[in-house]
């Protein structure tokens, strides 16, 4: 398994949110979006595929524009 840190959500970001900007990747098996106390996207969470090549794609997603913010994609460590 390999997860993903995303960053540069917006605070309305929600888990269907990274579900359609990642979905489309074979092997994706998990998302999560942090959230602060009253529920709100804390502007990052994580996405996690099971193969390297959907890693290699959706790194490529890095600098993708989401309203007016853009993703920042990176390995989680």
């Amino acid at each position: 398994m390999h997860t993903l840190f995303i960053g540069g959500l917006p605070p309305d970001a929600s888990a269907e949110t990274l579900h359609r900007l990642f979905g489309d990747l074979s092997g994706l098996r998990a998302v999560r979006v942090v959230t602060d106390e009253g529920g709100g996207c804390r502007g990052f969470g994580y996405v996690t595929f099971d193969n390297r090549e959907a890693v290699l794609a959706a790194r490529n997603r890095n600098g993708t524009p989401l309203g007016e913010r853009r993703l920042r994609v990176a390995i989680a460590r």
